[in-house]
């Protein structure tokens, strides 16, 4: 059996901006909504593969979101109901689509032990914060913070010096497109993904992702993907423990799913 642990957003699934960039030739299908709006989409091709794999073998669901937004995706979290998922950037493991209280256990234990009050990054936070770049903010399932900014403005040398005094507070940053991401640093995809390893047999384990926050769920993986449209890519073009998906936006995607079930699985 093979394990899946992905990305969502850019990996699996799609905005209508992403959709636009990167066309595809066949029938895209909505994923997500919110009221009534269409959130996000995937190719049917992809959908169709997904479900395939999920059949034989084991996906799990691997995101930053929280657990609102996991379950919005209604193609995901309701169609194919995996029974493991990973939200909030590894805050959360849901087994059955409930939070699993253990895993909340030491996530809270790790925090109190490793990461200094979010009072502490806040006011450090406060000396390069200003209204022309930080345009929202959002304090994600009370583990982190998303702010919204205006990446043209952001002050990337304030911005590096900010993370260099969160370090040693047990805390680190992502900037990914137009988000902001402070988080304390246990809050890891990769550590969520090794509690989640304890519950399964698996022969095989194969990770997908496009940014920087994937990199250690990929990295460990017996096969780590990322797509060439990603953050990754873009930062470490030639790292060799990744494999590099040919296709671009929605195109990439069928290639993994395809990839996957094509792998050999060695028992």
């Amino acid at each position: 059996m093979i394990l899946f642990t992905s990305d969502l957003d850019r990996t699996l699934i799609y905005s209508n901006t992403m959709m636009q960039t990167y066309p595809i030739a066949g029938d895209i299908i909505p994923v997500e909504h919110k009221e009534e709006r269409i959130m996000s989409y995937m190719s049917q091709d992809s959908i169709e593969l997904l479900k395939q794999f999920s059949k034989e073998h084991l996906f799990v669901p691997v995101t930053t979101r929280a657990v609102h937004e996991y379950e919005r995706i209604h193609a995901i979290a309701q169609d194919i109901k995996p029974k493991y998922a990973v939200t909030t950037n590894g805050g959360n493991v849901l087994i059955d689509g409930r939070p699993d209280l253990e895993w909340n256990k030491i996530v809270q234990n790790r925090l109190a032990e490793q990461s200094q009050p979010k009072e502490d990054m806040i006011r450090a936070f406060a000396k390069i914060r200003h209204e022309s770049w930080v345009v929202g903010e959002f304090y994600i399932d009370d583990l982190f913070f998303m702010f919204r900014v205006n990446r043209e403005l952001v002050p990337r040398g304030e911005l590096a010096e900010f993370q260099a005094e969160l370090l040693p507070m047990g805390w680190s940053i992502f900037l990914h497109g137009r988000k902001l991401y402070v988080l304390p640093t246990c809050l890891n995809k990769a550590l969520a993904v090794r509690y989640v390893q304890n519950f399964v047999e698996y022969d095989l384990h194969v990770a997908a992702g496009d940014s920087m926050m994937d990199y250690d769920m990929i990295v460990e993986a017996d096969h780590g993907y990322s797509p060439m449209h990603g953050e990754l890519y873009e930062k470490q073009p030639d790292d060799e423990k990744v494999i590099f998906l040919n296709g671009m936006g929605a195109t990439s995607t069928e290639e993994l799913l395809r990839n996957i079930l094509e792998l050999n699985v060695v028992k």
